[in-house]
Order: C-alpha cells, then sequence, then structure tokens
C-alpha cells in the first residue's frame, strides 16, 4: 500500500480541477434549476477543501475508503441532480480509475460498485431522471472504456508500488553505504557538477594510538571489537564537531583533513585541527577508564603528526575502480611525523607550526626516509593551562 501522502497528494489534483470543471459543464450545457445547481456547485467546490483538511493525518487506509465514499455520493448526487448521464458516466469512470490507480483493482471494482449504485439511487430519487436512457451501444462502449481505464490505473498502481519499494530499498542502501564513506564524500557524489580533481589548501593529521598492539594481544575478539567500535565512534564524531572528516580509516588509525568542504582561514584551520587531536586525546582517557571497570587493561594514547599545503583531492583510479583520497606532500610528511611522534605528542611541520596560536616546542629537524631533512615542533595532546 502506498503512503497516506502519497495517495493524498495523487488524488489532489482531480479534486480541484475536475470538480469544478464538472460544476462548469453541468451549469453552461444543462441549464439546471436554482436548487440542483445549487447543490452540484456546493459539492464541487466545498467536497476538495474538506477532504483535502480532513485527511492530513488520516491513514492509508481511511484515505482509500474515503475515496470509495466519493465514487459512491458524487454519481448519486450528479444523477439526483439531473446531470446527462453521459458526465455522469464520463465521473464514474475517472472515480473508479483513480481508485485502481490508488489501491488497485480490488478498490476500482468497489468504486465501480459504488458509483453504480449511487447513480442507481440518484436516478430512482430523481423526478426527472431515466435509468434507461442511454442507448445499450453507447452504454456498452462507456462499460468498455470503464473497464481499460480501470486495468490502467491499477497497472499504474502496481507500478508506483515498484517504484516505492526501489526507493525504499535505495534509501536503505544509501544509509548504510554512506557510513563508509566520508561525509563530504557523499555529498560530493549528490552534487552531479562536482569536479573530478582539484586543488586545495588543507591540513591533514594522522592519528594513531599508542600502546594498541599489545591490547591485541591481550583482548579477546569481542572485547576488540567494542573497544574498536568505541574508539572509532568517538573519532568520527570530534572530527566532525571540529570541522574536519575522516578521510581513510587505518585500522587503529586514521587520516583526517580539514579543509576539505572549502576556503578558510589557514590559522583557523590549523586551531579546528589541534583542537580535534587534543579532544580526542581527552575523549580516548575518559574511554579507557571505562573499559578498566569492564575488566579490560587499556592504556591506549594519542599521537599524531599534522602538515598543512595544497593537495590534489579527488576521484583516482580506473579500470571500474575509483577511490576518493587525498594527495600530496603535506599527505606523506604529516604521516611520517605521526611515526616519529611519542604517546601524547602531536608534531606539527615547520609552515603549519607558523601558523598555530599556543605554546609549542623549538623548532626540531630529523632525517625521514623519503623525505630528507625534516623541521617540525612539538605540541602537547592536552592544552597548556593558563598557569604553563
Amino acid at each position: 500500500m502506498l503512503k497516506a501522502a502519497k495517495l493524498a497528494a495523487n488524488a489532489r489534483p482531480f479534486r480541484y480541477v475536475c470538480y469544478p470543471v464538472i460544476a462548469g459543464g453541468f451549469l453552461l450545457l444543462d441549464r439546471p434549476g436554482f436548487w440542483p445547481a445549487a447543490a452540484v456547485l456546493l459539492w464541487c467546490l466545498l467536497w476538495p477543501l474538506g477532504v483535502d483538511l480532513g485527511q492530513r493525518r488520516a491513514s492509508a487506509a481511511t484515505i482509500l475508503r474515503v475515496h470509495l465514499l466519493e465514487a459512491l455520493l458524487t454519481c448519486l448526487l450528479l444523477a439526483w441532480a439531473g446531470v446527462n448521464l453521459s458526465l455522469v458516466w464520463a465521473t464514474a469512470i475517472v472515480l473508479v480509475a483513480s481508485n485502481a490507480m490508488q489501491g488497485g483493482i480490488r478498490h476500482a471494482l468497489l468504486a465501480a460498485a459504488g458509483a453504480a449504485a449511487g447513480a442507481l439511487a440518484g436516478v430512482l430519487a430523481s423526478p426527472q431522471g431515466d435509468l434507461f436512457d442511454v442507448p445499450a451501444a453507447a452504454a456498452f462502449s462507456g462499460l468498455l472504456v470503464l473497464v481499460y481505464c480501470a486495468l490502467l490505473g491499477h497497472r499504474g498502481h502496481v507500478q508506483a508500488l515498484i517504484i516505492s519499494s526501489k526507493r525504499a530499498q535505495l534509501h536503505t542502501m544509501n544509509a548504510r553505504l554512506k557510513q563508509y564513506l566520508p561525509h563530504t564524500l557523499a555529498e560530493r557524489l549528490l552534487a552531479m557538477d562536482a569536479p573530478r580533481l582539484e586543488r586545495r589548501w588543507l591540513v591533514v593529521a594522522f592519528v594513531d594510538l599508542a600502546g594498541f598492539t599489545p591490547l591485541v594481544e591481550e583482548l579477546q575478539t569481542e572485547e576488540l571489537t567494542a573497544v574498536l567500535d568505541d574508539y572509532l565512534k568517538t573519532l568520527t564524531d570530534v572530527t566532525g564537531r571540529c570541522g574536519g572528516s575522516v578521510s581513510k580509516m587505518l585500522g587503529d588509525g586514521a587520516m583526517l583533513v580539514f579543509g576539505e568542504t572549502g576556503p578558510s582561514e589557514r590559522c583557523r584551520l590549523v586551531a579546528d585541527a589541534l583542537q580535534c587531536c587534543r579532544q580526542l586525546s581527552a575523549e580516548l582517557t575518559q574511554l579507557a577508564a571505562r573499559w578498566r571497570t569492564l575488566g579490560m587493561p587499556a592504556s591506549l594514547r594519542l599521537k599524531a603528526g599534522m602538515a598543512s599545503g595544497f593537495c590534489s583531492l579527488g576521484d583516482w583510479g580506473g579500470g571500474g575502480r575509483l577511490e576518493y583520497t587525498v594527495i600530496g606532500h603535506p599527505v606523506n610528511l604529516a604521516s611520517r611525523l605521526e611515526n616519529l611522534a611519542e604517546a601524547d605528542e602531536i608534531l606539527l611541520c615547520e609552515r603549519t607550526g607558523l601558523l598555530a596560536n599556543g605554546q609549542l616546542s623549538a623548532m626540531l629537524e630529523r632525517r625521514v626516509k623519503g623525505l630528507g631533512p625534516v623541521r617540525y615542533q612539538k605540541a602537547a595532546c592536552c592544552a597548556p593551562s593558563a598557569d604553563d
């Protein structure tokens, strides 16, 4: 069954457009008396508005029952008012087809029965009505049209159910796939005009857990899964709050990117990255304390490397397989600095250190494989207090 909102939306155009057309045709062509004209006019103008207001919070089943009642009452009123039976017949066909579209062939048959009963009752109650005034050939032709419209509406109903089911499946699949992707990538895939590759100034931070390898050897698989789930959820939440994105998960480590969503002040991006690492360290301490209350000997601490500069970000790959990633010298440099860092340390490359507000160590230099001499500064994972 289609959702209530969908059912209401499907019927709204017919009620607000076709009913006024029916009333106008009756008044102009049949030139009825005052009371029949007033009854048909009020029905065609007030019924759409009343149903629209009354079914805003109605269930889908209630809306379908209203559609069936509508077929009976409308045909009864039009037949009683002396509307030409060909117009009553045409209205009945439209109502039956509408019910078929909303509820399938079963509702089409019920609507046809209701429309026929209403028309019969209206003709019998009308002093000027004659049920047998329509030629047999015309009645048979109308019946063929009614059957065809009912089957066509049923076909449309089946297709609507299939489309609704496919949309629900796609929504579920998209929700699941988004959990495997950086949130910026999910947004980028939805933007059809997004460039395939671009250059942007970014802050890249690699974070890792010091002491994770011994922990793996001590914990059971179920316990390790719980620890990693808590850690990765915290990592994602904190990074998002600080304006960054988790670009890659690297076991117990991750690559964080700041500035991926658009241009921003460079000092602000560095401050966000530092704040992110420090919040991660603080929340990791709290997580470790909670894990120890569960009997898990966790004493994990964070270490991080950070670099900044222009990077290329976009889709890379071929042969039917693409990967969205960030590449460039800052990525390699941040990774190397993270390898050099000790527990509770954040190492910032020379350029990033110049943009950082806060206490840093003196400039240090060390030769790094593949990069040569690298100058960097240290920052504590715990933010310095005002007394320091």
